[in-house]
């Protein structure tokens, strides 16, 4: 399906005479789409924008889209008809709306949350994890098959280090869950403070992982079946799944070939000390490949789950959502990929997204400063359940939980996808969960609020007419309304969520100004046209969320 937009753009290009970029004029009485072709074509001709874009409107063939165009201060201004947002409404009734087929047949590799085994699931963990998520099921939405891969942190210094706590602490309790490995983890950091020979022990144990020793191995694997038992419990509470859970330590044999194939191919170099380096200067750093000792390194195990991603899903698009901490070393890594000669290296790409933090300061694991985001998620559900009580008194308990799960979740969600990834976010639960403002509840109740006039209305109320006029209020719904494909392949194309949720966000404020003063069931002659635009608002909310990873409730 070609959306009315797409088409309604077609045409002003065509009357224009070229491809050119349109955008949106600051006035709702300038017009609906401006072209600035006037000033392109000034800088070629000698005559003014003025005068160009009279003469451009003047030769202008009629259009059904558009009821005018105009000229201002040189932009060409073109004016939806009611033919274009007859059309939009039509169009925004069917359930795939915003949906595309342009890359079906194509395979995106998406790899999100990455926890380390060993430590806490913590609120910082949230936003890599539904990021990823969330650009997964946008990019499904534009025809995309999308692989979900989770890559764990199960091999390195750290597990070594709980390995070492685990067999030396035998005064504290059994490390049963997340919260007691926790308690090891940090007690392991302070006896190595304190003790330097203890670090030479985890140095001895990081050897075994690598060396594959049986019985190290086991104890590896123990601790990552605890940890994602912990791990499980957020997806559930998040509503995230993966297609693929791997860990680090499938990947050093693989890893090591890496290395020699690097050392062959003089992409790489031993220098003095023993370690094996990459050679990247001037162009970015150098950075070490392999230890002196023969051990790996994230590097190394991130080559070898490049190549693996490849050979096994044989992708067109890959993308890596980590921390922005992590930016150079993906430049890093990509372009020895590049000097290593795999083809797939320029559409292996990497997202880094800003820190979550307590208000007090930076999370630490070492130190304990840690929030589990399992305690955060259960708080916020708890916070949301007062606030459905205040609103609904009468309701069951059980529907009273079920709409605090769905409206907590999603409000935590939504106030972490509205910012832009490069931004750190700040940690305070209740500006996550206020139910006030731009959050996830206010879009949440405003499509509940828009499903409650459409079964009030009946499903026959639904109707439109060939012919239809609609008022200012109307069109500023419909005009929104026509954006969302742009706004779903933009957010496709820009793997990222904000640009959604401030579309959701202001087709929300637009609908609920249009409610407030248009009559709709009591709307006479003009009710089965407003209840289609209350029902088309209605789904398309609700798609937004659900493309956001974000239920709607059936009452708020």
């Amino acid at each position: 399906m070609e959306y009315a937009i797409e088409v309604a753009r077609e045409e002003a290009e065509r009357i224009v005479g070229r491809k050119t970029r349109f955008s949106k004029p600051p006035q709702p009485e300038h017009g609906d789409l401006a072209s600035s072709i006037a000033f392109e074509k000034a800088r070629e001709i000698k005559k003014t924008p003025g005068a160009i874009a009279e003469e451009i409107i003047a030769k202008a063939k009629p259009s059904a889209y558009f009821e005018k165009i105009s000229a201002l201060n040189g932009f060409i201004n073109f004016h939806f008809s009611d033919v274009f947002y007859e059309e939009v409404l039509k169009q925004a009734l069917e359930e795939s709306y915003g949906a595309s087929k342009k890359f079906a047949g194509k395979k995106y590799v998406v790899e999100f949350s990455q926890p380390n085994v060993g430590k806490p699931f913590h609120v910082g963990h949230i936003r890599g994890t539904i990021l990823g998520d969330s650009v997964a099921n946008i990019l499904q939405s534009q025809g995309w098959e999308v692989v979900r891969v989770n890559y764990l942190g199960d091999s390195g210094t750290q597990v070594a280090k709980l390995i070492l706590a685990l067999d030396l602490f035998k005064d504290m309790p059994p490390a049963t869950d997340e919260k007691k490995m926790l308690e090891y983890y940090v007690r392991i950091h302070k006896e190595i403070e304190a003790k330097s020979e203890l670090a030479e022990h985890a140095r001895v144990l990081l050897e075994k992982i690598e060396g594959g020793d049986a019985e190290v191995i086991k104890k590896v694997w123990s601790i990552r079946k605890k940890s994602y038992e912990a791990f499980q419990r957020n997806y559930d509470l998040l509503g995230v799944r993966f297609d693929e859970v791997v860990g680090e330590s499938e990947f050093v044999a693989q890893a090591k070939k890496a290395v020699f194939e690097a050392l062959e191919k003089k992409t790489a170099f031993k220098d003095k000390g023993g370690e094996t380096v990459v050679k990247l200067e001037p162009e970015l750093p150098n950075f070490v490949l392999l230890r002196s000792n023969g051990t790996t390194l994230y590097s190394t195990r991130d080559l070898a789950l490049a190549d693996w991603k490849f050979e096994k899903f044989d992708f067109d698009e890959s993308v890596v959502f980590t921390a922005g901490e992590q930016n150079l070393y993906f430049r890093q890594i990509i372009r020895t990929l590049e000097l290593l000669g795999r083809k797939y290296a320029k559409h292996y790409a990497h997202i880094g997204f800003g820190l979550i933090s307590l208000e007090e300061g930076k999370l630490s694991t070492r130190e304990g400063r840690v929030v589990f985001l399992e305690d955060v998620l259960n708080d916020v559900i708890s916070y949301a359940k007062d606030e459905v009580i205040k609103r609904a008194h009468d309701y069951p308990k059980k529907e009273i939980d079920d709409i605090a799960h769905v409206v907590g979740i999603g409000a935590a969600k939504f106030a972490v996808l509205r910012i832009t990834p490069e931004k750190n976010i700040v940690f305070n639960l209740k500006r996550m969960v206020d139910f006030e403002g731009d959050t996830g509840a206010y879009v949440q109740y405003t499509a509940v609020r828009a499903n409650s006039i459409v079964r009030k209305a009946g499903s026959s109320a639904i109707k439109i007419k060939n012919g239809e006029n609609f008022n200012p209020a109307e069109r500023r719904v419909l005009r929104l309304l026509a954006e969302y494909p742009a706004v779903l392949q933009s957010s496709a194309s820009s793997l990222s969520t904000h640009t959604l949720c401030n579309y959701l966000l202001e087709l929300c404020a637009s609908f609920n100004a249009f409610y407030a003063n248009t009559p709709v069931l009591e709307g006479g002659s003009e009710k089965e046209k407003r209840v289609a635009i209350v029902k088309a608002t209605a789904q398309t909310l609700e798609n937004g969320l659900a493309l956001l990873g974000i239920k709607t409730p059936e009452r708020m």
